[in-house]
């Protein structure tokens, strides 16, 4: 298996979660428009989706060390998340 091959899982799994961490942004601003100081909050989020998407594209390439040099345990994010679960599989070696 290529090293691309192995983080393709986590890259897939981070591509979704920025997402849905995107949309739930949007959705708080329509719920919170009126409120400046919570509006705030959403724009410092805004930034950790933005983070979250150079996670993914510096991804490529990298070694399954590099990854967990990084990432460290799937159980950090738990293991019944999408992330966790995604770094489980790739220490695992599994395909992605």
């Amino acid at each position: 298996m290529t090293t691309e091959g192995t983080s393709r899982t986590l890259i897939l799994a981070l591509q979704k979660r920025g997402n849905a961490y995107a949309r739930a942004i949007d959705k708080l601003r329509m719920v919170i428009e009126n409120d400046p100081e919570a509006w705030d909050c959403t724009t410092d989020l805004k930034e950790a989706v933005e983070l979250v998407r150079c996670l993914r594209r510096i991804l490529a390439g990298r070694t399954v060390a590099e990854i967990h040099a990084a990432f460290g345990a799937p159980g950090d994010f738990g293991y019944d998340t999408p992330i966790g679960d995604a770094l489980a599989s790739v220490y695992r070696g599994e395909p992605g």
